[in-house]
C-alpha cells in the first residue's frame, strides 16, 4: 500500500505529539505564572504554577487545559488594555490557545500520569 507521506515509518510515534505540546505549553503557563509574580494581582501567578505543574506532568491535562485557556485569554485581555500587545505576541497566544485546545481533544500523550479509558 502506498501512502502520502514522505516517511511513513515515522507515523509509529504520534504519541510523542501530544507529550510535546502539553510540554511546551506547560512551560509557557509557567512562565507567564512567575512573570506574574512581578505585577500587582500577583495571586493569580499560584494558578498559573499550578496549572503549569499540572500540564507538564500530564495529570488532568484536559481539565488543566481548560482552565489555562480561560487564564490566557482573561491574562490576554486584562494586559490589552495597559499597553498594546505586538503582532507576535498576538499570535503567540492564538496559538497557545489552539495548542491548548488540541490537548482537550488528544489526551495527555506520552510519559502522563493521566490514563485513557
Amino acid at each position: 500500500m502506498h501512502t502520502l507521506s514522505m516517511f511513513p515509518d515515522l507515523l509509529v510515534f504520534n504519541i510523542f505529539a501530544p507529550f510535546l505540546l502539553r510540554l511546551i505549553v506547560g512551560l509557557f503557563v509557567l512562565n507567564v505564572g512567575l512573570e506574574r509574580l512581578k505585577k500587582t494581582y500577583s495571586f493569580i501567578a499560584i494558578f498559573y504554577g499550578i496549572l503549569g505543574v499540572l500540564l507538564i506532568i500530564g495529570l488532568y491535562t484536559q481539565l488543566a487545559s481548560m482552565l489555562a485557556i480561560i487564564f490566557v485569554s482573561a491574562d490576554y485581555y486584562l494586559n490589552k488594555g495597559g499597553h498594546p500587545f505586538s503582532k507576535e505576541k498576538k499570535i503567540l497566544y492564538f496559538i497557545i490557545k489552539i495548542i491548548l485546545l488540541t490537548l482537550i481533544v488528544t489526551g495527555p500523550g506520552f510519559l502522563a500520569f493521566d490514563l485513557p479509558l
